[in-house]
């Protein structure tokens, strides 16, 4: 083989071995079309409500999840936040939980999904409020706490760093477990002037995805800059936003004491994107990465969902005086 040969194949292999790299369209916004200023109304509940991590509606109930308490999940009634019952517990029965996170709960369509250490639980509700868990699936071989998102029932999606053992460049990995293929996709973007590498690079860059199936796309919004992307379910990158309204970067991203928390876990629907801002903020975009509205709250949160039979806003506070209460406005857009 002769050196031009050679040369070409070289550079082959490295594109084999590199994150894929698509056309993207990149946008700068400065403002969005419409601001309102929220006055939260305040709901009086039972005084359940201690340390909150995730809720999610279904069912025209709000589900709390809690791993600190005994009963993993309580539940309220809409409208009125009325408290009607705890359920889920840890143990090592075939209903049981030994590790759930929090941040991997998504509605399916007979109840939700759970990640309970490595394993993916399907779980369906019951009439009495207990919980069934109808079927397993194991997904990754690691632990995916980092990023691990339910794409579809057979498609799943994590971060490829983050204390995994990967050494990959790229962003996520994906395995479609119908197909049996796992790809690799996405490389970091260059949001700073200094260069990053393994688990630094993945806590500097770290994100929070979502996803919606019907229009086979998922969003990841970055914690520590106003910038997000959108992907096809297929890894292509379709657009990337930088939101440049101040303040929309940290002074020192590398002291994890004085970085600023820019976005949260986003909530999304078959229209829109929702996604915590600051502590006191919803920002809505739409599926195209068109800015739609940006709400600002008068109350701070740490978790919400959207009711869309109700066109409301429900919002748990983390502050200790408010475990009494849930907070909900309506939506204006």
């Amino acid at each position: 083989m002769n050196r031009t040969n050679l040369f070409i194949l070289l550079i082959f292999l490295i594109g084999l071995a590199a994150c894929h790299v698509e056309d993207k369209k990149t946008s700068n916004v400065t403002k969005f079309p419409e601001k309102k200023e929220i006055k939260v109304t305040v709901i009086k509940t039972a005084p359940e409500i201690l340390a909150p991590e995730e809720m999610i509606i279904m069912n025209d109930q709000i589900w709390v999840f809690q791993s600190k308490k005994e009963r993993l999940f309580d539940v309220f009634e809409l409208p009125d936040c009325k408290h009607i019952f705890s359920t889920g517990r840890k143990g090592q029965g075939p209903n049981d939980f030994i590790f759930p996170i929090g941040r991997t709960l998504q509605i399916h369509h007979t109840g939700f999904t759970i990640l309970d250490a490595n394993a993916l639980k399907f779980i369906t509700p019951q009439p009495d409020g207990s919980l069934e868990v109808t079927h397993t699936v194991k997904t990754f071989d690691h632990l995916a706490v980092n990023g691990f998102i339910r794409l579809d029932d057979s498609l799943y999606c994590a971060f490829t760093g983050c204390a995994t053992g990967s050494t990959s460049d790229c962003e996520y990995q994906m395995i479609d477990l119908a197909r049996k293929k796992t790809i690799e996709f996405s490389s970091y973007p260059n949001l700073t002037t200094k260069e990053y590498e393994g688990d630094q690079r993945c806590q500097i860059y770290y994100k929070h995805l979502t996803a919606i199936q019907g229009k086979r796309k998922i969003a990841a919004f970055y914690s520590f800059f106003k910038f997000f992307r959108i992907y096809s379910y297929d890894g292509v990158l379709e657009q990337e936003v930088h939101v440049k309204i101040p303040p929309y970067q940290s002074d020192n991203v590398e002291n994890w004491k004085k970085r600023m928390i820019f976005y949260g876990r986003p909530v999304s629907t078959e229209k829109y994107i929702y996604v915590p801002c600051m502590g006191n903020e919803i920002q809505v975009w739409d599926w195209e990465g068109n800015p739609v509205i940006q709400y600002t709250l008068d109350q701070t949160f740490v978790t919400f969902d959207v009711c869309e039979n109700t066109n409301r806003i429900f919002l748990i506070s983390a502050k200790e005086d408010d475990h009494d209460k849930i907070f909900s406005f309506d939506l204006m857009h």
